[in-house]
Formats: C-alpha cells, structure tokens, sequence
C-alpha cells in the first residue's frame, strides 16, 4: 500500500451568532495538521480530523482522529487561533 500525496488537515471558521451562513473569519493556515508519525502512516496516512472540542477561556482542547487508527488530544489558545483568521 501507497501512502496517498495528500494532507487531511483541521482549520478554524467563526460564523456570525445571529445569521451563522456568514463567515466572519476563515484560518489562512490550518490550526492542526499531521506531523506525528501516527498522524502520518495507518491506514489513511496524513490525516487529522475533529471529533469535538471543549473550550473555557483561552484553552480549546480538540479531540481528533488521526490516519483513522488512534483518537488524540491537542490544546491550543483561542488567542492564537483567531489571530490566524482572515
């Protein structure tokens, strides 16, 4: 089996409170992408996907998928994710 050239990876998108088809802010990069070795090799290598998230105050804890063979954790800061939005 070949590992396939593409990259599943996780991005952030803030939508309006009150009319949620309006984005407000799209991440220019993604806030998750694989890069550890069982991220990258199973049987879909170079996956990340979201399976939820929890979130107080600056923490968003995202739980995740990767290469569709472990179920992960990552803390990131709200602060730096949307500071990555366009």
């Amino acid at each position: 089996m070949t590992a396939s050239p593409l990259t599943y990876s996780l991005g952030a998108l803030l939508l309006d409170g009150e009319d949620p088809g309006l984005v407000l802010g799209r991440s220019r990069a993604p806030i998750l992408f694989p890069e550890a070795p069982y991220e990258l090799k199973g049987f879909f290598a170079n996956v990340t996907f979201t399976c939820g998230l929890l979130a107080e105050g600056d923490l968003v804890r995202i739980y995740y998928g990767a290469s569709d063979g472990v179920t992960c954790v990552a803390d990131l800061s709200l602060e730096h994710i949307l500071a990555g939005l366009a």
